[in-house]
């Protein structure tokens, strides 16, 4: 067994430790129950006891007698040292740590908490800039999506205006055609409808006593006309239409 230190030889008490001397007329239980567990757990404390009386307290761990470490290796030597005298009995609360250690954890507890700020603080940004270009794409679709229908629109507007000149234009070859139609005499262009409608073989009279009637009133007919009003005509048993065709 190793001789105990004196008090005043050990260096003082980590902080968060209670340190309880028992000097040599001190003789006797200590009054302390222990579990069988490690470290030893301070189950009871008798009050009348010297442990009692100096006020060692119940559910704390023993954690050092005489200096000695409460390890494994120093087990028996520590334990069997309470029976002996003067003895110094140094005790902690449970889940006591060193402050070292705590400093340890502590600086690792906020390197962690710093990981995980900066984790999520680039997970907000990460989120913050797809929202921002999804936003973006939208807005330039979008802007695409206006211009296309503006340029729709405009398209429409201008077809719609061509349309209209082409059919003003249109309507104004369709007169002028029907003038040119009717520069022909009244009577003779309806003999000529006349008789291109009578049954074969009938007669037609033309009022104004003429004896014929102008062959180029008979292709003045939409149905037998290669050109009517400027636009060209599909004819009946086809055929293609002669640019030197003067009669159409």
């Amino acid at each position: 067994m190793m001789p105990p230190q004196l008090t005043a030889d050990l260096p003082p008490p980590e902080e968060g430790i209670r340190r309880f001397h028992f000097a040599a007329d001190e003789a006797g239980p200590l009054g302390l129950r222990f579990s069988g567990g490690f470290p030893p757990l301070i189950l009871a404390v008798n009050a009348e006891s010297f442990a009692g009386r100096k006020g060692v307290p119940e559910n704390y761990e023993v954690h050092a007698i005489n200096g000695l470490a409460l390890v494994p290796q120093n087990r028996d030597v520590v334990m069997s040292s309470l029976k002996a005298r003067p003895v110094t009995l140094d005790v902690r609360p449970q889940g006591w740590k060193p402050k070292e250690k705590v400093k340890e954890l502590e600086r690792r507890r906020q390197m962690e908490e710093a990981e995980m700020n900066a984790k999520i603080q680039a997970e907000e940004q990460r989120r913050e800039q797809v929202a921002r270009e999804a936003a973006e794409q939208a807005e330039r679709e979008a802007i695409e999506r206006a211009a296309r229908q503006e340029l729709k629109r405009k398209e429409r507007e201008e077809q719609a205006a061509k349309a209209r000149e082409a059919r003003m234009q249109q309507k104004a070859l369709a007169e002028e055609f029907e003038r040119q139609l009717a520069a022909d005499p009244e009577p003779l262009r309806r003999a000529a409808a006349e008789l291109m409608e009578a049954e074969y073989g009938s007669s037609v009279r033309v009022t104004d006593g003429r004896r014929g009637i102008p062959l180029r009133l008979f292709t003045r007919r939409k149905e037998v006309a290669w050109l009517w009003a400027g636009e060209a005509q599909e004819l009946i048993g086809g055929g293609a239409f002669d640019p030197g065709d003067t009669w159409s």
